[in-house]
């Protein structure tokens, strides 16, 4: 019996696939830290000429290097060869990544990825190099076996969106028809359990913050002023404390929840669906005991409710033994995860307000927004997440579950703005893979599996639109 053209991407792919998970190592070698951009400048010039070369290998077309102002450059490239009737999907990843602090407490080196265990470990190997290098490698296996892609595919890939994707937006506007498409394929992010795949039908927005204190001149012996000048650490810490109810969770800002909006009766029926429960947590986490909100289940604390983060306190002294010092000044760096209708400026201002008005007189203080990122939501019944729903249960063997993702995309609601409003957001992560911990890692099954899910969903995309 002749093979259709799924079977024969897989076939391809699976004859190759040592050679892409080698591939996938010389990509994660690259030390593409969006937070460190300034220094770290040659590293994401080479990744981008490296990913720009490996995307005309595989048979992509004006395959190129894009460079962005003060920010690392954008890679683009296509495939219009299944011709003008023919629909096309865009595809979106970023291939930066967070810090890798503390270096001290990963088991190998970040950036020297090793495949051990059924598992390839190394910073950005789940989040989310390995998630679009699966992408990748089933665009390449369709062009390179007999099967050939039954719809065009343009290629984005971007460096800064672990930094808010900060200078995206005006690109995407001013190149709305270069990037003209009938969807958008996202893969950056976990499912539950290998036979728990996901499609997430939004995302959490982000307000993150910095909050500086200041207060004597310079550093002052504790013993000698103590007593008498404030120590801008104590005003922090209860200034922090102030925002979030200590029993109840609740944040404490007045107006924080004013737009929240409900979950609709749908929403609730795929949040009662999903099969996340109090054990799971303490499982994959380590907590000695989880937290959140009071009167929400874990499932709905970290995904469709709003939470409050501090993230890092800078200040004092910090080092071996005790030095007694009151400090000139501090830091707090903070991130309030936001849910659908909250707006990050408003949330930002309304933490800003709070924060002066309850800072005494003893120090100043100085609240900078550092980057936000609008909640987005999909529209679950677009003929892309139909698509999506058939080619994950047969690439993963199960039906996806439907989720609201706890994380931020920054750029997924300008992107359906711009571009286009329909949009499947999957992802082949796992919870274990520890995406912004020390020694991330990515399960090479779930590479394989989303490489051939892939692949389906070029399959269905085409089909579908035939017979629209």
């Amino acid at each position: 019996m002749a093979k259709n053209l799924s079977d024969l991407a897989i076939q391809y792919f699976e004859a190759h696939e040592e050679e892409a998970i080698e591939k996938l190592c010389q990509l994660v070698r690259f030390p593409t830290i969006s937070a460190e951009y300034c220094e770290r400048q040659a590293a994401f010039s080479d990744c981008a000429l490296w990913l720009q070369g490996e995307m005309s290998r595989i048979g992509l077309e004006n395959a190129q290097v894009i460079p962005l102002e003060n920010a690392p450059p954008l890679v683009y490239a296509e495939w219009l060869g299944a011709g003008d009737s023919a629909p096309t999907l865009l595809i979106y990843g970023h291939y930066d990544v967070v810090p890798v602090d503390p270096l001290e407490q990963w088991s190998r080196p970040p950036f020297e990825p090793v495949v051990t265990a059924g598992r390839l470990y190394g910073r950005g190997a789940s989040d989310d190099k390995g998630q679009f290098w699966a992408i990748l490698c089933a665009v390449e296996a369709c062009l390179k076996s007999n099967s050939g892609l039954p719809l065009n595919v343009k290629i984005l890939l971007e460096g800064e969106e672990e930094a808010l994707s900060a200078h995206l937006a005006p690109f995407l506007k001013e190149n709305w028809d270069r990037l003209n498409c009938n969807g958008i394929l996202i893969a950056d992010m976990d499912a539950l359990h290998p036979q728990v795949p996901l499609i997430m039908y939004g995302t959490r927005g982000n307000c993150t913050l910095e909050v500086h204190l200041k207060g004597p001149s310079h550093e002052l012996h504790s013993g000698t002023y103590g007593g008498g000048v404030e120590n801008p650490l104590n005003v922090l810490v209860r200034l922090l404390a102030a925002i979030q109810d200590g029993k109840t969770r609740r944040i404490l800002v007045p107006g924080f929840y004013a737009a929240v909006r409900p979950l609709s009766e749908r929403e609730m029926a795929y949040l009662e669906d999903l099969p996340i429960t109090d054990e799971m947590g303490l499982a994959i986490t380590g907590a000695p005991a989880l937290a959140g909100e009071e009167g929400y289940p874990l499932k709905a604390r970290i995904s469709a409710r709003p939470t409050f983060e501090v993230h890092g306190i800078c200040g004092g002294y910090c080092g071996e033994g005790v030095k007694t010092v009151i400090p000139a000044s501090v830091t707090a760096k903070l991130s309030f995860r936001l849910v659908p209708n909250q707006d990050p400026e408003e949330i930002g201002k309304l933490v800003r307000d709070y924060l002066v008005q309850k800072a005494p007189p003893t120090v100043t203080i100085e609240v900078t927004p550092w980057g936000k990122a609008q909640p987005a939501t999909v529209d679950l019944d677009a003929p892309l997440i139909a698509a999506g729903q058939r080619a994950i249960r047969r690439g993963f063997g199960a039906p996806p579950k439907f989720v609201r993702g706890g994380g931020s995309i920054p750029i997924l609601n300008i992107l359906q703005e711009q571009i286009h409003p329909h949009i499947l957001l999957t992802g082949f992560g796992l919870p274990e893979d520890r995406t912004h911990s020390t020694d991330e890692s990515l399960s090479l099954s779930q590479f394989r599996n989303g490489v051939r899910s892939v692949i389906y969903l070029f399959e269905e995309v085409g089909k579908f639109s035939r017979q629209a």
